[in-house]
């Protein structure tokens, strides 16, 4: 029998998913977004969850709830699943991260993910969400941008 996959909430133990994270972020050309103080934050946002499959983490959603003048909207920051062929983890993070955002009364979602994770495109359009005509721009200021 498979093992049921399952998200639960974001805790401050989950310092240790900062490999799920590197390994995600190594894949798609990205840096690596967690840390002790943003695990820190994402808890506080209630909009963030851990992927668990018989005890152990397979991915994750960072998400926070914006007000942007008109409405409030959950903007997904991360949806990491280093494994493209683990549909359940997918799922189950969007299914949680959609209640999260109903249940708080807030009802646009943007979900930010790498033009290149198939895998992630193809979970959110099964869940009914599309594709913007948009694209996202970036520009590191500073030292860090210097690099």
């Amino acid at each position: 029998m498979a093992s049921l996959t399952f998200a639960r909430p974001l805790s401050p133990e989950d310092e240790a998913l900062t490999e799920l994270d590197r390994r995600y972020a190594e894949a798609f050309g990205l840096e690596p977004l967690l840390s002790r103080s943003s695990v820190l934050f994402y808890v506080r946002t209630g909009h963030a969850f851990v992927a668990v499959r018989a005890g152990e983490a397979t991915g994750f959603v960072l998400a926070q709830a914006v007000w942007n003048g008109a409405r409030p909207t959950v903007y997904v920051n991360r949806l990491a699943v280093p494994d493209p062929e683990d549909t359940a983890s997918r799922e189950a993070l969007l299914e949680a991260v959609t209640k999260s955002a109903y249940d708080a009364g807030v009802y646009d979602l943007w979900v930010q993910v790498p033009e290149a994770d198939a895998a992630a495109a193809a979970a959110l359009g099964a869940k009914r969400y599309r594709a913007l005509p948009e694209r996202l721009y970036a520009r590191t200021l500073g030292s860090r941008g210097q690099r």
